[in-house]
């Protein structure tokens, strides 16, 4: 009889030790391999602008005026490294700069 109990005393423990979550479990990630374009102009650019990157990837921009109130308006996401970007508006190319885009970086294009 006592035997009996000890056996399960000791399978109940051991069900109570293994139902239970035993140290922390940490999570790692890294950083989304992106970058960010922001386009702003003191001039006005009423719809949008043309952005190509290295001439295959094309995208319509929206351009903000530059505020002190304003931290940002809409960021572009875009692929990392070493990337030629081109800016036209109605067909004429405003803007054409090779630049270096790191990750989780967001650049400023401004406009003339």
């Amino acid at each position: 009889m006592k035997t009996k109990f000890i056996i399960t005393l000791f399978v109940c423990l051991m069900g109570l030790m293994t139902g239970c979550k035993v140290g922390n479990v940490a999570s790692s990630q890294g950083l989304s391999d992106q970058a960010y374009i922001y386009v702003e102009s003191v001039n006005k650019y009423p719809g949008y602008v043309q952005v190509s990157l290295d001439k295959n990837t094309t995208f319509n921009a929206k351009v903000y005026q530059p505020k002190k109130h304003q931290v940002k308006g809409e960021t572009y996401a875009v692929a990392t490294g070493k990337r030629h970007v081109t800016v036209s508006y109605q067909g004429k190319v405003v803007f054409e700069r090779t630049l270096m885009l790191s990750t989780q970086e967001t650049n400023k294009i401004t406009l003339p």
